[in-house]
């Protein structure tokens, strides 16, 4: 995997030399329990591909911290795109893992008249394999749900699972109004057990933990406009009896000069009866 992703990284270097545009970003998200969360990446290409390596890290005081580094690249036509993307997260506090992604959209509308009541329309397919890998074993007398538990035992020998979760999307845009949706399903090499530490996953965001098993989420954008609004909606159910959480979310985007910046807020619900938490961003991208 460190290769694949060495080599990406190359082709990359070799590949950019004259791109048709370089976007650079990055987003700073904050909540409570002292949560800090920075995501950033660069993108190259033109209409027919792109290059996009990133960073996704995050911390709290109840969760140490985790940093993800990815690189992607597609290929845009008329009536199809594709996508693939290699991850990588080191290890910390004796855990880690590996991932691949994939994905193909298909355009139901490759040229709609301006005039038409849907500007575009599209359905796409995913699947992506998570390889993970842990030190540790969760001490059942103290596993908490939501949370990788902080009592833990060292294992004889690593713990590993492979994580698949496929899905699909479909989006469509009419007047003016762009919706999109998605649906992830999660599969795994081996039964789940309470001795398992939670796995650190990252919902819109937002740092959480646990062993998904289905997964929804939705988002509305209005693009085009001086001010543009988004809200979205997200749902996800876990393994273990863990109660499923849920995340409510709206931004506003706004170009100023060359840059676009962004604001969101996010409300997050982890479900049986725990209380919600409220997570703030700011985001600057700029083109080159």
């Amino acid at each position: 995997m460190k290769r694949l992703i060495l080599s990406a990284l190359f082709f990359l270097c070799a590949a950019v030399s004259a791109p048709a545009y370089t976007d650079i970003g990055a987003k700073y998200t904050a909540g409570p329990d002292g949560y800090g969360g920075v995501s950033a990446f660069a993108e190259w290409g033109n209409d027919e591909y792109y290059l996009r390596p990133s960073l996704n890290t995050y911390a709290s005081d109840l969760a140490d911290r985790f940093s993800t580094y990815s690189f992607g690249a597609g290929l845009d036509r008329d009536r199809w795109s594709l996508g693939g993307e290699v991850s990588l997260t080191p290890e910390t506090g004796g855990y880690q893992n590996q991932g691949l992604y994939a994905d193909f959209t298909y355009n139901l509308l490759p040229a709609p008249d301006e005039a038409a009541l849907f500007q575009d329309a599209s359905l796409g397919a995913f699947a992506g394999l998570t390889m993970h890998e842990d030190l540790y074993a969760a001490s059942t007398a103290t596993v908490s749900v939501g949370r990788r538990g902080a009592s833990v035992a060292a294992l004889t020998d690593a713990f590993r699972l492979n994580q698949t979760d496929y899905g699909f999307t479909a989006g469509v845009k009419f007047f003016g109004v762009r919706a999109s949706g998605r649906f992830t399903k999660t599969a795994y090499s081996e039964d789940i057990t309470a001795e398992n530490r939670e796995l650190p996953l990252d919902i819109g965001g937002i740092g959480t933990s646990g062993f998904p098993d289905t997964a929804v989420s939705a988002r509305l954008r209005v693009p085009g406009l001086p001010v543009v609004p988004e809200a979205g909606y997200s749902r996800t159910n876990y393994l273990l009896d863990q109660p499923s959480s849920e995340s409510f979310a709206v931004g506003l985007s706004v170009k100023l000069s060359a840059a676009e910046l962004s604001a969101g807020w996010e409300n997050f619900n982890p479900g049986g009866g725990a209380s919600r938490s409220d997570y703030l961003s700011l985001g600057l991208t700029l083109p080159f």
